[in-house]
């Protein structure tokens, strides 16, 4: 496919995760309200394990996948659910990762010149659309509490990545066309990981920034050299969802990892004097006192010398004592913004892994155990509250917006199709029963959905 027709094809696709600029809506589509294995369905295509999002590029979708060593990019025709092509590249490590987490959890990002992959057990690799390799670029192991699980975005010429962990954080720009570094700036060391994909955020005078959620830190980075512009700080350790943007403000939550309500953690003399029997000035596991020190121990001791140390400990406390927060933040100069660009906070009830979404001037959010709340995004104020029912459990996925209703799914594979506004309802429950960890997608008038086994095309119908 020639350049310029892939290029009129790509300007109305579903490129990266959750869509454009992960907004996570295509307001003019039109979706079905049921759908299934039975009902609706367009076509449905086998896949290898894999927990990335669909990608779209003109009549291509692109996904990852893994099989044994063999790390997979994907190339499916959209009208039909053929495969076209799969590449793979060989793993060079197996990081360590929570089991919910998957060796390609990554979505994919496509521009009119082809499909880009990232791998933690690897790095990157690029692919034309027709599935000729481009180019690779090996990535130095990246440890994590969790597993790294950023997907990366192209802003122009760039593809852009983020690598939070536990030591040695670091995002980079990288040119599209060979791979070759633009820029990478270093991050700060995220304890128990950071696993936010960048967006991007354009001011009222059109300058366009990078806006990445990291630890403790939401913080914006001019895209074309990776200087840091501005930041708010206060926030917590472990952010897992990505940001939101509408209407000039930026979305943002993440829930405490250690929980809100932890004992309080002593000075690190004060528990020396308690606890450190050996007197050797650190806290070896057996001394460690019960809570979070003890319990994540091999985490805390960020050197890997068998104690804990006065560096360590200030770090596990302050990441202990950083709360849930969920922000509102309007951008307004450069620096520490921390007391003046946020509209509203709020430290409770908020969701973990999904995204938030606004769609309709409606603020929505999706936690486990099927609690699915609308709140106004002027102030953070709940509208309304409830329930799922039919489709409980927890969400992994981030809830996507088509054609006047909101779609959420859960990890065992009901999504719930919702009549959007601030006193929403449920229009239908519909079970693919499959895992489903992959948020969906929206293209056309077509419900794209990738579960455990499968990628899914349901049209038709409401």
């Amino acid at each position: 496919m020639n350049t310029v027709l892939m290029g009129l094809l790509f300007a109305n696709a579903w490129t990266q995760f959750r869509g454009p600029n992960s907004t996570g809506a295509a307001p003019e589509a039109k979706v079905p309200h049921e759908f299934g294995p039975a009902k609706n369905l367009v076509w449905k295509a086998d896949l290898p394990p894999g927990k990335s999002s669909p990608v779209f590029a003109g009549n291509r979708i692109f996904v990852t996948a893994h099989d044994g060593e063999k790390l997979l990019t994907i190339a499916v025709d959209r009208k039909s659910g053929k495969e076209l092509w799969r590449r793979d590249v060989i793993r060079s490590r197996t990081e360590k990762r929570n089991k919910l987490n998957d060796a390609a959890a990554a979505t994919p990002v496509t521009d009119a010149k082809g499909v880009y992959s990232f791998f933690p057990d690897y790095g990157l690799v690029a692919y034309d659309v027709n599935g000729r390799e481009r180019w690779k670029l090996p990535l130095d192991p990246m440890p994590s509490m969790q597993g790294v699980a950023s997907s990366p975005i192209v802003h122009g010429d760039k593809l852009i990545m983020v690598s939070d962990q536990a030591e040695s954080s670091y995002m980079m720009a990288v040119n599209t066309r060979n791979g070759e570094t633009i820029w990478k700036q270093q991050r700060r060391a995220a304890p128990g990981g950071a696993y936010s994909s960048p967006v991007i955020y354009r001011t009222g005078k059109g300058e366009e920034q990078l806006i990445t959620f990291s630890a403790y830190e939401l913080i914006a980075y001019s895209p074309a050299t990776g200087e840091k512009l501005w930041w708010v700080g206060g926030l917590p350790t472990q952010p897992k969802s990505t940001p939101m943007i509408a209407d000039g403000v930026i979305y943002a939550y993440a829930r405490s990892f250690f929980g809100d309500a932890v004992p309080l953690i002593r000075v690190f003399a004060a528990e020396l004097e308690v606890s450190d029997k050996n007197k050797d000035g650190k806290l070896q596991k057996e001394e460690t006192p019960e809570g979070p020190a003890k319990q994540y121990f091999g985490i805390v001791d960020r050197n890997k010398d068998g104690g804990i140390d006065a560096t360590e400990w200030a770090v596990m406390k302050e990441a202990v004592e950083a709360k849930s927060a969920f922000v509102a933040v309007k951008p307004n100069g450069r620096g520490d913004l921390t007391q003046s660009a946020v509209l509203w906070r709020m430290e409770r009830n908020m969701s973990d892994v999904p995204s938030p979404l606004v769609y309709k001037g409606v603020l929505y959010m999706v936690q486990n155990g099927g609690i699915f709340s609308t709140l106004d995004p002027a102030t953070g104020k709940v509208s309304k509250q409830g329930r799922l029912t039919g489709a409980l459990g927890d969400y992994y996925a981030s809830p996507v917006a088509a054609g006047g209703v909101v779609l959420a799914a859960n990890q065992t594979g009901q999504v719930s199709v919702i009549r959007a506004g601030s006193d929403w309802e449920v229009v239908s429950v519909n079970n693919l029963d499959d895992d489903l960890f992959a948020t969906p997608a929206v293209v056309d008038d077509a419900l794209f959905v990738r579960t455990g086994k499968a990628l899914w095309c349901f049209a038709g119908g409401k």
